[in-house]
C-alpha cells in the first residue's frame, strides 16, 4: 500500500483534566473532520492524571487517518510550579500548561494550542499556516471584553491592555521559536511571583507578556456561543463554549444544536447528555453567583491602587523622575564647573592688570 505524502505536520496541543475529557472528544471530532487532508495532525494532550477509560474514549472520538493522539503527563515536570499557580472557580492547573510548551517541545518552532470546549467548523490548518512574523503568537480578540464593560475596564486599568487588543488564549498559534529566544517562560514565572492575576489568570499573564506582539485573526476563528448582532454567522469557523454559554449545562445556547450533532458521533454523547440532565438548579444558581463575583473582582481590581498596571506606571514615573533629576544634576554640575572655571580665569586677569 502506498504511503500518503503530506504537505507537513501540524502539532496541536490540548491541556485537560478529567472534567473536560468529554468536551475534548467533541473538539477533536470536529477539528479532524473539517481539517485539510493534506496535513498530518500530531495531537498532544497535556494532563496530570487522566484515567485510561477516558483516554480510550478520546481515541475513539475520531477515525481520522491523518492524525495521532498522545497523552502526556506533566505532573512531575510541573510539580515545582504547582503551588505558584493562582486558581479559582473552574480553573485547574492544566490551564497554565500552554505556557510551558515551547520549552518542553524544542523541536517545534510553531504550535497550535486549543482549549477543549470548542467546535471547529473550518480547516484548522488555515489558522496554523498564517504568517506570524516576529509576533509571539496569533490569537483572536476576546469577545466578552468588547461586549461587557466591566471586563473591558479591568483589562485596560489593571493590565494596561486596550480592550480591542486583549485576546482570548483558548485558541492560539504560538511562535515557540520566539518564545524561547525571548525567554517568555522565564518572564512568566517571574511575573507569576510578583503579581497574582485572579480574573482570567493564565490568559491575563499571556496578554501582558505578549502585548503589542500579536497577530490577530478575525472573530470567526473564536466566536463565543452567545448572540452578537455585529457578527455574521457565515463567517463562523470556531465556536467557543465558555463561561455560562455551555450546551452540556444549559438549554437554548447559541450553536448548541451543532454541538450535539458532533457530540453524538463520539463515545461521550451519553455522558454529555447526562451532565446536562443532572445539572441542578443549585449549580445554575452558583454559576450566577460566580459571574457576579467575577464582575465585582473586575471592578475592584480595576480600581486597586496596587494592581499590576498602576504599579508599573508608578515605577516608570519614578524611573523617569530619577533620570530627569539625574540629568538635571549633571547639567547643573557642568554649569557650576564652567562658572567656577570662569571665575578663576577672571581673578587671574585682574592680577595681570594690577
Amino acid at each position: 500500500m502506498k504511503t500518503k505524502t503530506y504537505k507537513g505536520e501540524i502539532p496541536v496541543f490540548f491541556a485537560v483534566d478529567y472534567k473536560y475529557a468529554p468536551m475534548l472528544g467533541v473538539t477533536l471530532r470536529s477539528m479532524l473532520q473539517n481539517a485539510s487532508q493534506d496535513y498530518f495532525y500530531r495531537v498532544y494532550v497535556l494532563t496530570t492524571n487522566l484515567a485510561e477509560d477516558l483516554k480510550e474514549k478520546v481515541y475513539a472520538s475520531t477515525d481520522a487517518k491523518n492524525a495521532s493522539i498522545e497523552f502526556i503527563s506533566l505532573k512531575e515536570k510541573l510539580d515545582a510550579y504547582s503551588n505558584m499557580f493562582h486558581l479559582r472557580d473552574y480553573y485547574s492547573q492544566e490551564t497554565y500548561f500552554r505556557l510551558f510548551i515551547a520549552s518542553l517541545y524544542p523541536e517545534y518552532d510553531k504550535v497550535l494550542y486549543l482549549d477543549s470546549d470548542l467546535l471547529i467548523l473550518d480547516d484548522i490548518s488555515k489558522m496554523f499556516n498564517a504568517e506570524l512574523g516576529d509576533n509571539l503568537l496569533g490569537a483572536t480578540v476576546e469577545e466578552t471584553v468588547l461586549t461587557i464593560n466591566e471586563f473591558g475596564e479591568y483589562v485596560e486599568k489593571a493590565l494596561g491592555v486596550k480592550r480591542e487588543h486583549y485576546f482570548n488564549a483558548g485558541i492560539i498559534v504560538i511562535n515557540t521559536k520566539k518564545y524561547r529566544e525571548e525567554k517568555i517562560q522565564e518572564k512568566f514565572v517571574k511575573l507569576l511571583n510578583e503579581f497574582p492575576f485572579h480574573i482570567a489568570q493564565d490568559q491575563d499573564y499571556l496578554n501582558v507578556l505578549c502585548k503589542d506582539r500579536v497577530h490577530y485573526y478575525d472573530l470567526g476563528w473564536n466566536k463565543t456561543s452567545f448572540e452578537n448582532p455585529a457578527f455574521d454567522d457565515k463567517d463562523l469557523k470556531i465556536v467557543h463554549y465558555k463561561m455560562m454559554w455551555r450546551p452540556w449545562k444549559y438549554d437554548g445556547i447559541k450553536y448548541g444544536d451543532i454541538f450535539w450533532e458532533y457530540a453524538d458521533k463520539t463515545p461521550f454523547a451519553d455522558t454529555l447528555r447526562q451532565m446536562k440532565e443532572t445539572y441542578s438548579d443549585e449549580e445554575k444558581a452558583k454559576d450566577k453567583v460566580l459571574i457576579g463575583h467575577m464582575m465585582k473582582m473586575c471592578v475592584d481590581e480595576a480600581n486597586n491602587f496596587n494592581n499590576y498596571w498602576n504599579t508599573i506606571r508608578r515605577e516608570r514615573i519614578g524611573a523617569g523622575l530619577l533620570e530627569f533629576f539625574g540629568t538635571a544634576a549633571k547639567s547643573a554640575a557642568k554649569v557650576a564647573k564652567k562658572a567656577a572655571s570662569g571665575s578663576v580665569q577672571g581673578v587671574k586677569a585682574l592680577f595681570r592688570l594690577a
